[in-house]
């Protein structure tokens, strides 16, 4: 089991998130997603603050990545998350989250 790190410049406590790996094209694919969302409704403000949203958390996903494991502050874990959770069920072809 992944342990919890300390960033030194902050003191912020770092938990583990994800495979680096396995959830990397998951994030780039959001990002993608929001930028085309962005052009496409015009640079609206709803769009352009998901962009910032997704921007964040590619940063912390990238950021600090230990042995495979991505490491983020409890708020960017979540968002990071949240995005690979909406694509896991967007991409689910067997339909295991349908009711």
């Amino acid at each position: 089991m992944a342990k919890l790190l300390k960033e030194k410049a902050t003191g912020k406590t770092l938990y583990p998130v994800c495979s680096f790996l396995k959830n990397q094209h998951k994030l780039y694919n959001a990002y993608d997603r929001a930028t085309n969302r962005v052009y496409d409704e015009e640079w609206s403000d709803e769009s352009v603050a998901e962009r910032e949203r997704v921007e964040k958390a590619l940063d912390a996903f990238n950021g600090y990545c230990f042995g495979g494991i991505v490491y983020a502050t409890y708020e960017e874990s979540c968002i990071i998350k949240d995005i690979i959770a909406a694509y896991d069920v967007r991409h689910d072809m067997a339909g295991n989250w349908r009711g």
